[in-house]
């Protein structure tokens, strides 16, 4: 099983003609997506499945992302990681689902904090991970947190 999380990059603040889940990523934000998957890259993953929270800043964070891994598979937006859309437990079981299924390729998770390092810790087995920052990156595999990586 090897899942690799990934919080949202920074976007723009919402104000009350843009609503929460219509925030969309900052300038600065798109420059930690390509830095981040500058550095994914030379990670050499072999990607089976992405999927990402609803919400326009996951959207676009996961889009510009998979663009610097050479996916050209479909991003499928779930509930399960929409900020209230799912438990965290049963987010976790529908991950490890989807990652056992990919046969040793990788599950790309995009979403949001605090639920992103939740997971991390029900994917570890419980253990409290540190909170992700914008546009981090947590490689899961076989239940153990194998790396972090962030954007300079």
């Amino acid at each position: 099983m090897r899942i690799l999380l990934v919080r949202h990059a920074d976007a723009v603040s919402e104000t009350a003609a843009l609503p929460d889940e219509y925030r969309y990523l900052s300038p600065a934000g798109r420059h930690q997506v390509r830095e981040l998957g500058a550095l994914l890259s030379d990670a050499a993953l072999e990607l089976g499945a992405v999927v990402t929270s609803p919400l326009v800043r996951a959207v676009q964070t996961a889009e510009l992302l998979v663009r610097w891994l050479d996916w050209t598979g479909s991003i499928e937006a779930t509930y399960f990681l929409a900020p209230g859309g799912a438990s965290a437990r049963a987010t976790a079981e529908w991950l490890v689902r989807c990652a056992e299924a990919l046969a040793g390729a990788t599950l790309v998770a995009v979403g949001h904090e605090p639920s992103m390092s939740h997971l991390a810790g029900l994917l570890t087995g419980g253990g409290s991970v540190p909170s992700l920052r914008k546009a981090e990156a947590c490689f899961v595999e076989d239940g153990a947190l194998r790396w972090r990586l962030e954007p300079p």
